[in-house]
């Protein structure tokens, strides 16, 4: 009875220890941004134009309600890794293994706390854009103390953006600025297979990304925008999905500086002004062409996919006047780093395979239930170790 208690009070201890250094060692922060005074100014103006010619945002609540379905999407990721029970077959357990550590998901999820979608209420009805306050995303995440991902974006209120806000109640997310370190970020996804190794320790192999081992690195960045409110008939529209964005990006490893990638929406526009300055210096045709010259990047990062504007619930004031509200929304955030292996690290899995099989046997029950905790909390954590202790910790295979 001892054995038993000493070995469940080392079990918690690990555990408390090994979370604590992993809270304390990956990050992922994401705020909303608020738009300028200027932007403001501009989208105030564009909607006193519009309100002369038309009408339509008093009663715009009511259809938008029929219309809008709640087409609320989420991303699945299938846990297909389990150390208890891996096949036979040393390639089949090899590809499972490497499958897990080239797929790294990490996710948030805000719900009633983000500041409100406008900054004021409003007289004019329940998709009035004016006042507003969104404006985009701005991204942090951390692995082991250092900045993996640094990611910043904006509402697009050009001319194209602010015809869809006004036209369509829709609006697009433009992609400012973007900074990624693949040597810091999640990949080799080691945890993915419960696998926790002594960075001191040589197991000759490596624990970090490497373009010599891997190829296709993507980032991926996918978010989801719903919200609820009232209309006016005090019929409640709950959780209905309004729109996603996305953006795949990338990484080779010629397009790095100094180790990382770095994309900035300035340097894009400054080299398309260059571009058309020195247009025939870069055409073969010309006669001013000169061969010596490099051609400026000038593509855009695209973010993908668009989102109606936040309905403004209603809130009629005292004495009847209609009102509508400043817009409540939530985000869900997911974060992937995903990559391929090259040939030549297939072509010797076996001897790969040896280096991960003796990094999973001398891992300690502790992280099987530290991966346990981050994925379903501690009263599942309790509960396993209830189970295995003492009766059938040699069936998890460490």
């Amino acid at each position: 009875m001892k054995k038993k208690l000493l070995l469940l009070f080392c079990l918690m201890m690990t555990v408390s220890m090994t979370a604590q250094e992993a809270i304390q060692g990956d990050a992922l922060r994401m705020r909303v941004n608020s738009i300028s005074a200027n932007d403001s100014i501009r989208i105030n103006n564009y909607m006193q134009r519009q309100r002369k010619s038309r009408s339509f945002l008093a009663t715009a609540g009511l259809a938008v309600l029929g219309t809008l379905v709640n087409d609320a999407s989420s991303i699945f990721v299938t846990e297909i890794m389990n150390v208890a029970n891996i096949r036979s077959n040393m390639k089949a357990k090899w590809d499972e293994l490497i499958e897990n550590e080239c797929y790294y998901l990490d996710s948030l999820t805000f719900m009633n706390s983000l500041s409100d979608f406008y900054k004021q209420g409003s007289f004019d009805g329940p998709l009035d854009p004016a006042d507003l306050n969104f404006n985009g995303f701005t991204l942090n995440a951390q692995h082991n103390g250092k900045d993996v991902l640094k990611f910043y974006c904006h509402v697009d209120t050009d001319e194209a953006g602010l015809n869809q806000i006004f036209n369509h109640s829709k609006f697009k997310l433009v992609l400012d600025s973007m900074y990624f370190d693949p040597y810091s970020c999640h990949l080799p996804n080691m945890a993915a297979n419960y696998i926790y190794p002594d960075e001191e320790k040589d197991y000759g192999r490596n624990l970090t990304f490497s373009f010599e081992d891997r190829e296709n690195l993507i980032v991926g960045l996918y978010f989801n925008i719903s919200s609820s409110w009232y209309n006016e008939a005090v019929m409640l529209a709950k959780n209905v999905h309004l729109g996603s964005f996305n953006v795949q990006i990338p990484i080779e490893e010629y397009d790095l500086e100094d180790g990382l990638f770095i994309y900035k929406r300035e340097i894009i526009d400054a080299n398309r002004e260059y571009y058309k300055e020195h247009q025939q210096e870069f055409d073969p045709e010309s006669p001013l062409y000169d061969s010596t010259l490099i051609m400026p990047d000038t593509t855009y990062l695209n973010i993908n996919g668009d989102c109606f504007i936040v309905p403004r619930s209603y809130m009629p004031l005292p004495g009847g006047v209609a009102h509508w509200g400043t817009g409540e929304y939530n985000v869900e955030f997911y974060l992937v780093e995903q990559c391929n292996i090259t040939d030549e690290m297939r072509e010797n899995w076996r001897k790969d395979y040896r280096k991960l099989n003796k990094m999973r046997k001398e891992s300690v029950v502790g992280t099987y239930l530290v991966n346990l905790y981050h994925q379903y909390g501690s009263e599942v954590v309790r509960t396993v170790i209830e189970t295995v202790s003492g009766t059938a910790l040699d069936k998890l295979n460490f």
